[in-house]
């Protein structure tokens, strides 16, 4: 397998009348080659933030192969679009929210192991964590160009809503990492 036959799986999903779901029979489709797929994406680090994540991106697209480190984890954030993951390897819990005139209130909780797929709608705010000592590394399809798009992202312990800026994050996540667990609402 070779990145521009990813890129070609996915280019079809932004014109179908319900993309999320063609991103997840595309990423479904692709669980049994897991090993490809991660072998193909060797030259993305996955880490150190959305800009050296992505692999492709267009204004109907955007694929990143994230990797998030032992210990690792996100302060509450959206995506301003869909979102569809499928975990390669290691263990990603995912804490859900909906956000309601600002505040977070808690929906679920989804840990993803490896050949795991989680789709996100575009309202939908999550935490994600590695659990366990081997990173958490994944194929995530975005349902525009995830550099451009307007986000959001939730101060850890005040819960405070500010718009996405990757300096501000990184000191968020920083924050989330020491917390003993997700926000709870």
């Amino acid at each position: 397998m070779h990145v521009h036959e990813l890129v070609a799986r996915f280019s079809k999903v932004g014109t179908s009348s319900t993309p999320i779901q063609a991103a997840r029979e595309e990423l479904e489709a692709l669980r049994g080659d897991i090993d490809a797929v991660d072998q193909a994406l060797r030259f993305v680090a996955g880490t150190g933030g959305n800009a050296r994540q992505v692999f492709y991106r267009s204004p109907t697209l955007s694929l990143l192969k994230v990797c998030f480190p032992a210990g690792r984890r996100t302060p509450p954030h959206d995506h301003g679009t869909w979102t569809t993951i499928l975990l390669f390897s290691g263990e990603e819990k995912n804490t859900l929210y909906r956000a309601e005139n600002g505040k977070l209130r808690k929906a679920s909780e989804v840990t993803l192991t490896r050949g795991s797929i989680l789709p996100m709608l575009a309202d939908t705010v999550h935490v994600a964590e590695c659990l366990g000592n081997v990173p958490a590394i994944g194929l995530h399809v975005y349902g525009g160009d995830i550099l451009e798009l307007p986000r959001r992202m939730w101060h850890p312990e005040t819960l405070e809503v500010h718009p996405l800026d990757l300096t501000l994050y990184e000191s968020f996540a920083q924050a989330a990492s020491k917390a003993d667990s997700a926000p709870l609402t």
